[in-house]
């Protein structure tokens, strides 16, 4: 697991380092020159031509640094101050001062000249207003070179991107790459952010980990290993009940597809029994492409009793994928919701009904904290919200944390960065896989799939985090395979079965 901050949070692991423990700002501003120094000495020669474009404040004085690293490697670096000198935080004014003694030249303006490489230490991540004035004209000098092919290296984060939320404050730095310190933050993940950032590395500047006593950050993201420790171990004495029964509603007259999709993953995810409630037009296609499946199939109405004797059977209810939001549909997600207890995951027009219906909205307010799990994307998350999209596109995060209090509910909201938030305040979970490819109609349904499967056996916040966390990397296999233009939803259903295949084996393995 690693932690991403804010950039109040970011400030409070620097004061605890600096004050608590005793590390003075400047060994950190050295940790963090060197870092940016590792990144780039692969591409340093003694003909190099370098630009280092330094603010006044720490994020330049880190820059101040590197020109002296630099130097003692023999590589010239033009260095341009930009900013009220007057105003030079402490730290990067004794850069400064070491400069000066070892004559290196500090100018206040950029030159016309070309470079190689352009590094990027106008601002850090506490920059809170618009950039203007001759802050705005050294960053579009900065893009300026970077559209003529230098490398443009950003240190922390881009100057111009919001390290709370991606946005840009006027105007900000393209870079090629970006050295996190310490931690991500997460306008290095949020859009428009990320696309700024280019390639993000985070590096370990020594700042003793405050998180342990103290409280937790904003934000959290999954990485590769850390899903071994997570995905449960199969039980060798276990039986297709032991892993699962789940009940899929989806599909609705000529929406077969939903159901055959979530249903597939369900399956693919793991679960051991599978029983689809769905409309009687479906029903021959289910059967012969998803024959291990179990099939309510209804005629003109859903059978009351039939419907309760699923809901009670399973284990897990998977719901919303295809249903439409008719009357057939309304009277199952009353079931569904008002028996009150059983996990469940709910989606697409499942959604939809609950944001229209109040009815619905009461029994999801009445039902056990946490046992649902809402899978919206953002127009489906503004009409439960009851915002308008750009309210919702300024802090996502919090529209997410406040509607999951609210209702009680675990929510994914489903982007291009999509974010978990739980009903009980614990961090959101940002997720950092998947790709533009899976923009693509069902692969929603194939999401509600493999956090219904998980849901049978993790927690719930936890089983949506998992089932994100794989349905981003499953997407990210099958644009590698099928590119990102022409890859299906199905393509990700048929990765998230070798992906698991693959971590199985590793499990084995290391045991």
């Amino acid at each position: 697991m690693e932690y991403i901050v804010t950039s109040k949070e970011m400030r409070v692991c620097d004061m605890t380092a600096i004050k608590d423990c005793g590390i003075p700002a400047m060994v950190l501003m050295e940790r963090a020159a060197l870092s940016v120094f590792s990144e780039i000495e692969a591409f340093l020669s003694e003909t190099i031509r370098i630009a280092i474009f330094a603010g006044c404040g720490n994020n330049g004085g880190d820059g101040l640094a590197l020109a002296r690293l630099l130097a003692e490697k023999g590589i010239h670096a033009d260095i341009f101050l930009i900013g009220n000198t007057e105003k030079l935080s402490m730290e990067c004014g004794s850069q400064l001062s070491i400069l000066k003694q070892l004559g290196i030249t500090v100018n206040s303006k950029s030159a016309k000249a070309e470079y190689d490489m352009v590094v990027d230490c106008l601002f850090g991540t506490g920059l809170t207003r618009e950039i203007t004035g001759i802050y705005e004209e050294a960053v579009r000098a900065i893009n300026c070179y970077g559209e003529k092919g230098s490398r443009v290296i950003a240190v922390d984060i881009p100057s111009g991107v919001c390290a709370d939320s991606g946005k840009i404050l006027g105007c900000a730095v393209k870079a090629e790459l970006t050295v996190a310190l310490q931690y991500g933050k997460a306008g290095h993940y949020l859009y428009p952010g990320k696309m700024l950032c280019g390639h993000t590395v985070v590096h370990n500047i020594g700042i003793p980990e405050s998180f342990k006593s103290g409280k937790e950050p904003s934000f959290f993201s999954y990485r590769e290993e850390d899903i071994h420790g997570i995905l449960p171990e199969r039980a060798a004495f276990g039986n297709k009940g032991t892993f699962g029964r789940i009940l899929l509603v989806a599909g609705s007259r000529d929406m077969a597809g939903a159901a055959l999709l979530c249903g597939k993953t369900i399956l693919r995810s793991g679960a051991g029994m599978l029983k689809i409630i769905t409309a009687a037009e479906n029903r021959d296609l289910i059967l012969r492409e998803l024959p291990e499946a179990m099939i309510y199939a209804y005629e003109d109405k859903p059978e009351e009793e039939k419907v309760r004797q699923s809901i009670a059977w399973a284990d897990v209810i998977v719901a919303g994928c295809g249903i439409s939001t008719d009357e057939n549909a309304e009277l199952l997600m009353e079931m569904i919701l008002e028996q009150g207890e059983k996990r469940a995951v709910i989606d697409a027009d499942g959604l939809n009904l609950i944001a229209r219906e109040g009815s619905l909205q009461e029994k999801l307010l009445k039902y056990q904290k946490g046992r649902v799990i809402l899978t919206p994307h953002p127009g489906e998350f503004i009409r439960l919200a009851g915002i308008s999209m750009n309210t919702y596109k300024e802090n996502p995060a919090f529209y997410l944390k406040k509607l999951a209090k609210e209702y009680g509910c675990v929510i994914a909201g489903k982007d291009a960065v999509t974010l978990v938030a739980s009903p009980d305040e614990r961090m959101v979970y940002l997720n950092r896989t998947g790709n533009d490819g899976m923009a693509t109609a069902g692969s929603g349904d194939v999401l509600a799939g493999v956090i219904g499967a998980l849901s049978a056996s993790l927690e719930y916040f936890q089983a949506a985090c998992c089932g994100v966390f794989l349905h981003g990397l499953a997407g990210d296999m099958a644009a590698e395979k099928q590119g990102k233009r022409g890859m299906l939803a199905s393509d990700i259903s048929a990765e998230l079965k070798e992906l698991l295949k693959e971590e199985t084996a590793e499990r084995e393995k290391r045991i």
